[in-house]
């Protein structure tokens, strides 16, 4: 007999983190079962443990679309080797309104440039380009901060 699988529940779900500093700018941050390890660099007062938390930040974009892509391509039956993604996000004390300079550091663009191992028809990877770019949850939160991430997409061949 087969095992039906139920379908994920979708609806509001709170995670929650806990971040332990000691000393200076490193942090333990208890991620569920994972600790994430955030620090500054020597030459802005930390001693490089870790990557920083903005890097965190990018690279949360990039590995949620990679899930994204997964997730859509097993739903569409859509066949597919390495997905790789270089994504950057781009900061600046000015948030791109007029006068604002607080001082504080503000995202105000983003790209990610996604290369995808497939030999899917063109109508397909269009279908999953459009499919996966919007469900990402941090996309989502660049664009609802009215920047919305690039996404440049290169196919290369499934290698055999």
């Amino acid at each position: 007999m087969a095992v039906v699988r139920k379908k994920e529940q979708v609806g509001r779900r709170t995670r929650i983190v806990e971040s332990r500093c000691d000393a200076g700018t490193r942090c333990d941050v208890a991620a569920g079962e994972h600790t994430i390890v955030t620090d500054e660099a020597k030459d802005r007062g930390g001693n490089g443990e870790g990557a920083p938390p903005l890097y965190h930040f990018t690279a949360a974009l990039a590995s949620c679309q990679t899930v994204q892509i997964i997730k859509v391509a097993q739903a569409m039956r859509f066949k597919h080797g390495a997905i790789n993604i270089r994504a950057t996000a781009t900061t600046d004390l000015i948030d791109g309104v007029e006068g604002n300079r607080d001082g504080v550091m503000h995202f105000n663009e983003a790209e990610l440039f996604i290369d995808i191992e497939t030999n899917e028809p063109e109508q397909k990877v269009e279908r999953l380009k459009v499919l996966s770019e919007d469900r990402c949850p941090v996309s989502r939160l660049f664009a609802e901060a009215g920047y919305p991430p690039k996404m440049v997409w290169t196919v290369l061949p499934l290698r055999a």
